[in-house]
């Protein structure tokens, strides 16, 4: 069993309404877990956050920066850390399931952003 249990709980339980996790209860009956220790996806620069935050550090990176770069024209406020947060108006509705949110103005505007991306893409890794 694989996780970060705090982390999990903080994210889908109380949300849920709920006051403990499925993961927090095998804990509790003994199954013993597993720490992510190598993160496989992320640009370094992302998973600065989730290993301070929720790994006390100890998060490594699988990949490089040079790894994770992509050859395109965008402004990023930091280039060697590509990301940057963007203010969308517009309203959260709960998803069909009843167990998600969904912001349709956020989804408009990220398509959008990554439109311009793909239009000036010279290599795609």
């Amino acid at each position: 069993m694989y996780g970060n249990h705090p982390f999990l709980t903080v994210l889908f339980v109380i949300s849920a309404g709920l006051s403990q996790s499925l993961f927090e209860r095998l804990v509790h009956l003994g199954v013993t877990p597993a720490r992510l220790q190598v993160q496989y996806r992320m640009h370094p620069s992302l998973s600065s956050f989730p290993s301070s935050m929720f790994y006390d550090g100890t998060l490594q990176n699988a990949v490089t920066a040079e790894e994770r770069k992509l050859d395109i024209v965008f402004p990023w406020p930091k280039p060697e850390a590509p990301m940057f947060f963007y203010c969308t108006p517009g309203q959260e509705e709960i998803s069909s399931s009843g167990t998600s949110y969904l912001n349709r103005s956020v989804v408009l505007a990220v398509c959008m952003r990554v439109h311009v991306c793909t239009a000036t893409l010279t290599t795609f890794i």
